[in-house]
């Protein structure tokens, strides 16, 4: 699995302190989530939560592939942040993904957006 990261900053920074509030951890997840893949992809988002991460933006273009291991651990992901009080989102699912996430009712748990600024404005919320 390989995965990008990027930090987006949705305000500018004051003081020396750093504001989850206003940081997204955009995670761009590229080919396949499988058994294996998603171990790796659960570890991240642990360590996210753990460090503060209350925003999370997951870009699905460039994914082919997602089995039910990949979706629990992305269900298990958004639990953890909502705990923290924050979200994760979706954003570039593909219409074959789209219809495996609907049918096991995945658009329901996350909100999936078709652009990354309708993405941003639904956190500016949160």
């Amino acid at each position: 699995m390989k995965i990008a990261f990027e930090i987006i900053k949705t305000t500018k920074r004051t003081d020396e302190s750093i504001d989850y509030k206003t940081i997204v951890f955009k995670l761009v997840l590229e080919k396949i989530i499988d058994l294996d893949s998603s171990r790796d992809l659960g570890a991240l988002f642990e360590a996210l939560v753990d460090g503060g991460a209350v925003k999370i933006l997951l870009d699905m273009t460039g994914l082919e592939y997602i089995d039910s291991m990949g979706i629990g651990t992305v269900i298990s992901s958004a639990k953890l942040v909502r705990k923290k009080r924050g979200d994760v989102v979706m954003i570039g699912v593909t219409p074959d993904l789209d219809k495996i996430f609907r049918v096991v009712n995945l658009h329901r748990v996350i909100k999936m957006f078709d652009t990354e600024d309708e993405a941003l404005n639904f956190f500016r919320y949160v």
